[in-house]
């Protein structure tokens, strides 16, 4: 749905996986090395709605784009914009659960496991984000520019995707299985 450079703005962390991969134990204080998740788990690809907003977001006066990781406050408003953009948020801190499955029903109607792993994933990580978003604001009161609800919701769900990517999306390889139990192990995500 998004490319993984915009999912990579939203997770700012590496990857973690399951505790033996490869005869190794997982250190969750000492992440693998940083692996495209698209190239282990094929998302569902370009967007017209993210461009929009990554161009409105984050792109330059002369059209030209950073190059640069986004700042967190660039990341937070980008997040924002895709899930309104889309109706997937239409309250601050929930998520229109009908609204994305249709979506993703419509875009992918052809392969109906990426859009239940997709809409799992919304539905697994809206409470989670809207708890982390309650302690943020517990122990950080001033407002941000924009709500960093739905960069937590992508994050996690992007998270949560990837540690259950369906079958035929998945790359079978030893650095995106190492990736996987890092992140299953560590508890990235939800």
């Amino acid at each position: 749905m998004w490319s993984s450079k915009h999912f990579l703005a939203f997770i700012l962390v590496g990857l973690a996986y399951d505790p033996f991969v490869l005869g190794q134990n997982i250190d969750c204080q000492r992440p693998p090395q940083l692996v495209d998740p698209a190239r282990c788990c094929r998302d569902g690809g370009r967007d017209q709605i993210a461009e929009k907003c990554a161009e409105q977001v984050i792109g330059t006066p002369n059209g030209q784009q950073n190059t640069g990781p986004p700042s967190i406050d660039s990341a937070t408003c980008l997040a924002d914009c895709i899930l309104t953009t889309a109706q997937y948020k239409q309250e601050p801190k929930t998520l229109n659960l009908e609204v994305i499955r249709k979506d993703l029903s419509m875009k992918f109607s052809n392969d109906t496991a990426y859009v239940e792993a997709m809409t799992a994933a919304f539905t697994k990580c809206e409470p989670q984000a809207q708890r982390r978003l309650a302690a943020i604001q517990q122990f950080n009161p001033k407002q941000p520019k924009c709500s960093p609800f739905a960069a937590i919701v992508l994050g996690c769900t992007y998270m949560e995707y990837f540690k259950n990517c369906p079958a035929q999306r998945w790359t079978q390889s030893a650095e995106c299985e190492l990736a996987k139990s890092f992140v299953t192990q560590c508890g990235l995500g939800a």
